[in-house]
């Protein structure tokens, strides 16, 4: 949405800004194009930090932050994430366009320039990732100690070698349910033309990513215990009665064996039942009714 006009009263007060009498004229037609756009698009977020950036040399470092709140509304370190990411991802400019990426994630992605083909893949694919989603995959692959961490030992070396894992097995199975859920929205699209969920196709692309999903999961959240039947082994002490996270790790059981799938009605049971269930499990955390109705899934575009 664009800017709304301001009150004279409001109006900055370039003869006190240090801006070069050279370089007003530069800096008065950036303010006129950063306030005719909006900030709702990929394409306005682009545009908005090239201006900035144009802007920013010609503006007195003092005052530059009081110039960005009046123009923007944005503060300056807000105002350089706008920067970043013209800056940063501008050989992708056009696929992220294309694809309609959201601030939230460009802006993680323009500080971790090495999984911007990753992320950038997994939007041009139709699977919207959140900027949540993001920072976990992300966070997988940061860079560890000087240490690493196999070979620290005590407490410190458990915690380590437990931070790592977790950091890894959390991106995975971020990204693996990421792409069982748009399997399965992707399987849901002929329905809305009367027609049957191709029960095969589906099972042949999710069956074995919903059993290693499932994996993943337990190894990320639970407790293991001797197998009373079996001391040579363990079992995995499951989520109590009515957890949600029961019912994700459940339906992921079921997911896995399509024996084990409806024979009746299988396109409300994945509509209504599975996908809500495997989208809180990585979005907010939060049931759609408790979010007024809605879950898009995507966070707000603002930066």
């Amino acid at each position: 949405m664009a800017k709304a006009s301001r009150k004279k009263e409001e109006t900055f007060d370039h003869s006190q800004s240090g801006v070069a009498d050279a370089d007003l004229k530069a800096v008065l037609d950036y303010e006129t194009r950063l306030l005719a756009l909006g900030r709702r698009t990929t394409q306005e977020v682009f545009e908005t930090g090239e201006l900035l950036a144009g802007a920013a040399p010609l503006i007195p470092k003092r005052t530059f932050g009081k110039w960005v709140a009046w123009i923007t509304g944005y503060t300056r370190p807000h105002a350089y994430s706008f920067i970043k990411i013209a800056t940063g991802l501008k050989d992708h400019k056009a696929r992220f366009v294309q694809a309609g990426v959201p601030a939230t994630v460009m802006r993680k992605l323009a500080s971790s320039l090495e999984h911007v083909e990753e992320v950038l893949t997994e939007f041009e694919a139709g699977r919207r990732l959140t900027g949540e989603q993001v920072k976990a995959i992300i966070g997988g692959d940061q860079k560890g100690p000087e240490i690493a961490p196999p070979f620290q030992g005590g407490v410190a070396g458990l915690r380590a070698n437990a931070k790592a894992k977790q950091a890894q097995m959390v991106a995975e199975f971020t990204r693996n349910m990421t792409s069982i859920i748009a399997d399965i929205e992707k399987a849901l699209e002929p329905v809305r033309q009367g027609k049957r969920v191709l029960k095969g196709h589906l099972a042949e692309n999710i069956e074995h990513r919903a059993r290693l999903t499932r994996f993943q999961l337990e190894n990320i959240a639970l407790p293991v215990e001797l197998n009373p039947a079996n001391a040579s082994q363990t079992r995995v002490i499951p989520f109590p009665e009515g957890s949600p996270w029961r019912e994700v790790v459940e339906l992921l059981w079921i997911l896995g064996g399509r024996a084990s799938w409806p024979p009746e009605e299988l396109a409300p049971w994945l509509s209504d039942t599975v996908l809500p269930a495997l989208a809180w499990s990585i979005n907010s955390g939060k049931k759609v009714e408790e979010e007024n109705g809605t879950d898009t899934g995507t966070e707000p575009l603002g930066v």
